[in-house]
């Protein structure tokens, strides 16, 4: 079980910018400002079958000193005979975006880094995405301990708007895609190595809801289907529940290969 599979409970909450295919006539769900958002910093646990607080995630998101553009930060780290056994691995996202003069959030960069030790040696393997929408390019660099190992350019397809998985997450918590309500379903364009793909995303109805005990009937269930072989996983299923206030609180990774299924949750404060 490596760190980036734990976290994937973390990713499945940060959707890019969704293209709705249908949306059910009733209220829109929470929406917040990008300035009621500011300034979180939320802890997620995560469990499989018997094994508790296997590792740990941490969810930042702040305005930097430059006027209008945010930050993002997602962390994770191993914790206990699992962080020997996956090399002491730290994992960390982090995004840097800005507001758009119609409101939403975009990409300028995003970083996707690993450190572990192997062999008494720390290694740094990076991946760095800049978007560059006026030429409508995006930038993809490999590096390993500081050398650029690949370095390729890419056309943004006519039409297409990619953010990264950060960014698009406080693009749905804001409402940027229209009120996220059940029986919402989304086609889901990004980017990701070399590749301009859709994820398929439906927010489940109280029915659907009710037939997962994980998650409390309250709030929105959002499941979301990827290409197995993006996440390792045999169905490509994968769940996360948003509180009333619109805060990602439970997530599943169903059926992961070798593995099983596995659970996350945010941990409450004072605990």
């Amino acid at each position: 079980m490596t760190l980036r599979h734990l976290l994937l409970l973390f990713l499945v909450a940060l959707l890019p910018g969704a293209v709705p295919v249908h949306v059910m006539a009733q209220p829109g769900a929470f929406a917040a400002s990008i300035e009621q958002l500011a300034g979180e910093d939320h802890l997620y646990t995560i469990d499989f079958l018997i094994f508790t607080h296997l590792a740990e995630g941490q969810l930042r998101f702040f305005e930097t000193d430059r006027p209008g553009i945010f930050c993002a930060e997602l962390a994770g780290r191993t914790l206990g005979a699992i962080s020997w056994l996956t090399s002491e691995r730290t994992q960390t996202y982090t995004s840097f975006m800005e507001r758009t003069p119609a409101g939403p959030l975009r990409s300028i960069e995003y970083v996707s880094s690993v450190v572990k030790r192997r062999w008494g040696v720390w290694r740094k393997r990076e991946h760095h995405y800049l978007f560059d929408y006026e030429q409508g390019k995006v930038s993809d660099e490999l590096a390993v301990d500081g050398h650029t190992r690949s370095k390729t350019v890419h056309d943004i397809p006519d039409g297409q708007h990619p953010v990264d998985i950060l960014t698009a997450l406080y693009n749905l918590r804001t409402g940027a895609y229209g009120p996220l309500v059940r029986g919402t379903r989304l086609q889901i364009p990004t980017y990701s190595r070399g590749e301009f793909t859709a994820i398929e995303t439906e927010v489940m109805t109280v029915e659907q809801q009710g037939e997962q005990s994980y998650f409390p009937s309250q709030g929105l269930l959002i499941r979301v289907k990827v290409d197995p072989e993006i996440f390792g996983t045999g169905s490509g299923k994968l769940y996360v529940w948003f509180d009333e206030a619109g805060i990602p609180q439970r997530g599943i990774v169903e059926d992961l290969i070798g593995i099983g299924d596995i659970r996350g949750h945010k941990i409450m404060e004072g605990s």
